[in-house]
């Protein structure tokens, strides 16, 4: 296997590399155009987006996370398929945020009555999870763009690990707004132990990141388990 910094040089190549297609585009654009259709359908009242936006975003989130960070292994690093859905990680996950919005807009409209008071309403279990995991995504959609890139510098970076914060926050979202559903099972916490790998894959390159990314993923599960015996 390469050196560590060979590794480095070799994902960091990959990923920066501009594409010759309009596929981050196309993606975006698509996942914008058909989320805003469905969020109006829901809102009429015609078809309900509420279990299907939920999916759609994490199977996105997963293709954001997973690519890129198996780069880091030389063999899959030379896999074409790998290598081209590395590149795309910032459109599949500016989509996957948009996902994790309409779901919470449309579970609100659905769930919510306006005509009681909404302070009880909001103060549920399941809801309160669901807002803080949204307001991490909101942040990160608002500072996915290249002008907020440029102005936060290296930052955004940093604040864009606040993922592995908001994922435990989803999975415990799921199943106590949804019940111990199977495909909510199965795709978070098929996430979480993702996150127990990178976390090793951090640790064996000696690298800093690998405090930070345990330090987020324990305090948003203890902030979970704080939420739940709390409320």
């Amino acid at each position: 296997m390469a050196d560590t910094s060979s590794e480095t040089a070799s994902r960091e190549h990959i990923l920066k590399r501009p594409g010759r297609s309009r596929t981050p585009q196309l993606i975006v654009a698509s996942n914008v155009a058909l989320a805003g259709l469905l969020t109006v359908l829901s809102l009429a009242g015609l078809v309900g987006v509420t279990d299907p936006s939920a999916y759609i975003g994490t199977v996105l989130l997963v293709g954001t996370l997973l690519p890129s960070n198996l780069l880091r292994f030389g063999r899959l690093a030379r896999g074409r398929r790998m290598r081209a859905l590395a590149r795309l990680r910032k459109p599949l996950g500016i989509s996957a945020g948009v996902w994790f919005v309409v779901h919470s807009v449309v579970s609100v409209w659905e769930h919510f009555d306006l005509s009681l008071a909404l302070g009880p309403q909001f103060a549920r279990t399941g809801i309160v999870l669901g807002i803080v995991a949204t307001l991490v995504f909101v942040l990160m959609l608002a500072t996915s763009t290249g002008r907020a890139q440029r102005a936060l510098g290296g930052n955004w970076k940093r604040l864009h690990r606040l993922v592995w914060f908001a994922v435990p926050l989803a999975l415990a979202h799921a199943l106590v707004a949804g019940g111990l559903e199977p495909p909510a099972i199965l795709l978070y916490g098929g996430i979480m132990v993702y996150a127990a790998f990178e976390y090793r894959a951090l640790r064996r390159r000696g690298a800093g990141g690998a405090r930070t990314h345990l330090v987020l993923v324990g305090a948003g599960t203890l902030a979970s388990a704080l939420i739940y015996v709390v409320l």
